[in-house]
């Protein structure tokens, strides 16, 4: 009953808050599930803190999600049907309407390659999970670890944030994953190691729905398949999902911002953009390199000329208001439980200005990008595609936003690297993968958007199909 009550609190939320930003099609029922996991998982540590850590706790918070996901449908439908319309925000386009759908010209084998693709990247992953069942470094080490506590502890919770635990387990980290894994072990009651394996597995599958479901509503079908299918293509992709850390939750999120912040951009459809501060907010709520990620998509929504200047101001403000209630909450975390982040309490200005660490990061930033067994040779296509390619292109309102927000991302990132009192070489070279793979969902996104012209507006009666 807890389980099933769970999967409608998931649905049921999901559902709600989807349908309030995003036309009825493939990309609302990608970011449903999405949407639905990071409410449940966000809201799990707000009623542990709170309220305690029981049984009928959860289920009453599950509860309460449900029935206001519910009622939330319910007034929306009555609301479409008293107004006699039945079109669903972001239907219209901006000035590029008229431009001719792109995609259509592409190959008809796509989507054939796209399923293969899906089915060998089952198979990776599958083969990668068990050689290592326990997945990588970070995920026994802090992740599951975390869920761990979480799950066993009780009312003694606090112990997961311990100072008394080795620094390396991060108990500054914020909690979306092991807040996930830890509510579906208390569910199974009971902690098999390929429930993780199964998290894993499955945000990983709607970081590729969301992107060619986005691709498909904002650029045509063609366009959806070439996203899926070089994201799936990309070496290292599989194996971070596999490897049950919080790099590619962290990317599905941020996609998922990103997303809805082209969709309002594109579409004019402002509760989107309440959505999308709320999604980042949710990056935010999953790994420390989230508040950098907000922050960059805020400065480029109010920078970029996608609008007159007060309408990007009060779309900021709507970003801010979606963003605003987890944010609270991560707030609260680190003040109240969280303990010192081991790159800040050890980060000094000093080595931001010297002249050696700026040639090994340099250095080693130029040997990353042509870093054949992790990424083959995207990375190398993207530098070209961005040098060559796009400089010729007019100028897409939401790929600027998007792209703007990724750079801003990017440039604040290396100097975190510079700062942190660790070996650079060795903590670059065993981290930036990492963000590169929480980056590269949201690139192909900026990319495509930039490459392609916008689809047709879709009319009332094609929403509804």
């Amino acid at each position: 009953m807890s389980a099933l009550l769970a999967v409608a609190a998931i649905a049921l939320a999901g559902s709600a808050l989807a349908a309030l930003a995003v036309p009825p099609g493939r990309l609302r029922l990608a970011l449903v599930p999405l949407l639905g996991l990071g409410t449940w998982s966000a809201s799990y540590p707000a009623v542990l803190f709170a309220l305690g850590a029981s049984p009928a706790v959860r289920s009453g918070k599950d509860a309460v999600l449900a029935l206001a996901g519910a009622a939330v449908l319910i007034m929306r439908r009555r609301t479409m049907r008293l107004s006699g319309s039945s079109a669903s925000p972001g239907l219209s386009r901006g000035p590029e309407a008229a431009v001719p759908v792109a995609g259509g010209g592409l190959p008809r084998w796509l989507p054939t390659a796209v399923a293969v693709a899906a089915v060998l990247a089952a198979a990776f992953f599958l083969e990668h999970t068990l050689r290592y069942p326990d997945g990588g470094w970070d995920a026994w080490m802090i992740w599951n670890l975390r869920a761990r506590f979480l799950a066993r502890a009780g009312g003694g919770f606090r112990a997961a944030f311990s100072p008394e635990l080795l620094f390396w387990a991060h108990q500054d980290y914020p909690l979306m994953l092991p807040g996930i894994v830890a509510q579906v072990f208390l569910l199974a009651g009971a902690e098999p190691i390929w429930l993780p394996a199964l998290v894993a597995a499955g945000i990983a599958a709607l970081d590729v729905l969301v992107l060619a479901a986005a691709l498909r509503e904002l650029r045509g079908p063609g366009w959806g398949s070439v996203g899926a299918l070089v994201l799936l293509a990309t070496p290292c992709f599989i194996p971070f999902a596999a490897n049950q850390q919080s790099d590619v939750p962290e990317g599905a999120f941020l996609l998922a911002a990103a997303v809805l912040a082209a969709l309002a951009v594109e579409t004019g459809a402002r509760r989107a953009l309440a959505l999308s501060g709320l999604a980042a907010s949710f990056a935010c709520w999953t790994k420390n390199e989230g508040a950098l990620y907000g922050l960059s998509l805020t400065a480029a929504l109010l920078t970029v000329r996608w609008a007159p200047p007060r309408q990007r101001l009060r779309g900021v403000l709507l970003f801010g208001a979606g963003a605003l209630p987890v944010l609270a909450l991560l707030a609260w975390f680190k003040l109240r439980f969280a303990h010192v982040n081991d790159l800040l309490h050890g980060a000094s200005a000093a080595r931001l200005v010297d002249p050696s660490r700026w040639g090994v990061l340099v250095i080693d930033l130029m040997r990353r990008i042509v870093y054949f067994q992790g990424w083959a040779l995207w990375l190398i296509a993207e530098v070209a595609v961005l040098a060559l390619v796009l400089p010729r292109l007019p100028p897409r309102p939401a790929a600027r936003a998007v792209g703007a927000a990724l750079a801003l991302a990017l440039a604040g990132t290396l100097p975190i690297y510079l700062l942190q009192p660790h070996p650079l070489a060795w903590f670059f070279r065993a981290s930036f993968d990492r963000v590169l793979i929480q980056l590269w969902p949201s690139i192909l996104l900026a990319t495509i958007l930039a490459l392609a012209a916008p689809a047709p507006p879709r009319s009332p009666a094609t929403a509804r199909t």
